[in-house]
């Protein structure tokens, strides 16, 4: 009787501190960018743009400096553009680009090695999650929705559909979900600036555009997305 006893006590005991530890991980916000960090951008970004270029008959730029571009505002991706000979309706032209983007997005759209788990068994554990994006609502689904991961995202901010900075963004995130700690995983300067003059932990993918010299000031880099739960376990705990 006593051995059931002490094995229900057990089984009980394992039970609430695996709850516990699910309600602990709820304070912690993790603030995702989407361009270089979680969506492998070239792979769609580079035949779109290819076509826009051919179409309108102006010499191509060239994928780096496209490249070069990503995580930038769209309005100023647009002026890039229009100052380079495509037509000064910006708004006819970011529609023929949505056009080719969410086509080629659902053909070849990919993410980066071991996001689609890594953020699955982080929501499982409990942390809340976010999207702040330079990009728009219509994109961030496009990409997300074709994985089947909108669902874990518990906050999305985009500069499409708000025209704030990416700091603005963010501290409307921990205003909304009041966490103990945040972290911000990004990689251009644009996430890092935002995340430190919030108080996050700022995060760098290596494996993303930013340029020489603009991560330098982060927490913490990251090279492997499937290291970000053992990143997140140690900054908490530290």
């Amino acid at each position: 009787m006593r051995d059931s006893a002490s094995s229900i006590s057990s089984s009980f005991l394992g039970t609430f501190d695996r709850m516990t530890s699910h309600n602990d991980n709820a304070n912690t916000l993790l603030i995702f960018d989407l361009d270089g960090t979680l969506n492998r951008t070239e792979a769609t970004f580079i035949p779109t743009m290819r076509a826009a270029y051919a179409d309108h008959g102006i010499p191509y730029a060239g994928d780096d400096a496209i490249l070069n571009m990503v995580g930038e505002t769209f309005p100023d991706f647009l002026d890039w553009l229009i100052a380079q000979g495509f037509p000064a309706d910006a708004d006819a032209l970011a529609e023929e680009i949505a056009k080719y983007e969410f086509q080629t997005i659902a053909q070849f759209g990919q993410l980066y090695p071991g996001v689609i788990e890594t953020l699955r068994d982080l929501k499982k554990q409990g942390y809340t999650l976010a999207i702040c994006t330079n990009g728009d609502v219509p994109y961030a689904s496009a990409v997300l929705g074709k994985f089947d991961l909108m669902s874990v995202f518990d906050g999305i901010k985009t500069f499409g559909d708000s025209q704030q900075t990416k700091t603005e963004m963010i501290a409307e995130l921990l205003e909304q979900f009041q966490p103990t700690h945040a972290f911000m995983i990004g990689d251009r300067y644009h996430d890092f600036v935002a995340g430190k003059a919030s108080g996050c932990t700022v995060v760098a993918t290596t494996y993303g555009f930013a340029a020489d010299g603009e991560a330098d000031e982060v927490d913490v880099l990251l090279d492997d997305f499937a290291d970000l739960p053992g990143v997140i376990a140690q900054v908490v705990n530290a």
